[in-house]
């Protein structure tokens, strides 16, 4: 590791990952390596207004052994470590009012991504909930985006599952972690981690290694979720939620929010629907319609390339059903139900599931066709 990397650790770790200390220690120096020359001379004076706390930190950390064995520590565990004056630092990042003085990561960590998505929700998610985060994260890897997740229990992890299914994604996702690069959270999300690393992903945070997933760390995370990510949607948020936050980052920082509606009487669809109703938040029920608002970004290949194909039988039994209906033309629901023999119920979660799968496209009035430019139906041999 250079020296100037090794300076960044130092000041980063002695000001225990406070972006907006690091920023306004580093400003009083022409470059980092003399506040750390200052701080070996024990020449406190452009360190008078820190805390005790902080100047024993700077002391015990510009022990260049310390930074030798913090080092190998990262070197040994597979660490990666980028800092904000990097060229390799990621672009988007780097543009919000306060990017993390460095990123902690394990994988691979592109500058520059086709189309980040972010896809947050609630951890005590509804079966709909983590149903629709899995389609709409498979849907937008699909296209070639890269899908930013917390990786938290619930709709985070959902959603990184259905993209990381994706077989043709070089970069299917981004987590973002609010504990140390080397704490797993939750503790079953072992198996997740790697198969993030695996599949050409990568795992990043700001947070000091053995950093445990501590509640105020999440709402500083939420930044770096949204700041390293085009859009945001929203898939379930109760009325009091922590999602708000990040959709609030987000609003900040100039992007994109989207929101999932869900049913009125839905305790997890409160927060949701009302960003929808106040305009804080665009509607969205499948993945084309979040990439159409990045057809600029995204180019025609993300938003026009090659439909997907499922097997009949991948549809079920009524999804199968409704597919020969609909290859006689557009029906409505009660039309369906005259086809299909099920209840209204089932019926009406199977519509569900295909809009999302996008093998079927709701028109107006709730008239229900094939969709055929995004999902070609194969019979199986």
């Amino acid at each position: 590791m250079d020296e100037t990397t090794r300076h960044w650790l130092w000041l980063h770790y002695a000001t225990s990952t406070n972006p907006r200390l690091f920023c306004e220690l580093l400003s009083r120096f022409d470059d980092i390596s003399e506040a750390h020359e200052a701080i070996l001379k024990k020449d406190f004076d452009a360190f008078s207004d820190v805390s005790e706390t902080v100047r024993d930190r700077l002391v015990t950390a510009a022990d260049e052994r310390f930074l030798d064995r913090y080092c190998a520590w990262l070197e040994r565990n597979g660490v990666g470590v980028v800092t904000a004056e990097s060229e390799e630092y990621p672009t988007l990042l780097s543009e919000i009012y306060d990017p993390p003085s460095l990123l902690f990561y394990k994988g691979r960590l592109p500058k520059e991504l086709n189309l980040p998505i972010a896809m947050v929700g609630a951890r005590s998610c509804t079966d709909y909930g983590r149903e629709v985060a899995e389609l709409l994260g498979e849907q937008l890897a699909e296209r070639g985006a890269t899908v930013v997740t917390g990786l938290a229990a619930g709709i985070d992890s959902a959603a990184a599952k259905g993209a990381l299914s994706v077989g043709s994604n070089d970069c299917p996702v981004i987590g973002v972690l609010g504990c140390g690069i080397d704490v797993t959270y939750p503790q079953n999300n072992g198996d997740l981690y790697q198969k993030v690393i695996d599949r050409g992903g990568v795992l990043v945070t700001e947070f000091l290694p053995k950093t445990p997933p501590l509640a105020q760390n999440f709402p500083i995370r939420n930044r770096i979720l949204s700041g390293l990510s085009r859009g945001v949607v929203v898939i379930e948020a109760g009325e009091r939620s922590g999602t708000s936050i990040t959709a609030d980052c987000a609003r900040e920082q100039g992007r994109e929010v989207f929101a999932v509606p869900g049913r009125i009487t839905d305790p997890m669809s409160v927060g949701t629907n009302r960003m929808i109703t106040r305009g804080e938040a665009k509607p969205v029920t499948c993945a084309a319609e979040i990439l159409t608002e990045f057809t600029d970004d995204a180019g025609d290949d993300v938003l026009n390339g090659a439909a997907k194909k499922v097997t009949f039988t991948s549809l079920g039994a009524i999804g199968q059903e409704i597919y020969m209906a609909l290859l006689q033309g557009e029906k409505d629901a009660d039309e369906l139900l005259d086809w299909i023999d099920c209840s209204a119920q089932d019926l009406n979660a199977t519509l569900t599931r295909m809009l999302f799968s996008e093998v079927i496209k709701q028109l107006p009035g709730r008239i229900y066709a094939l969709d055929t430019i995004h999902t070609v139906v194969t019979f199986d041999q």
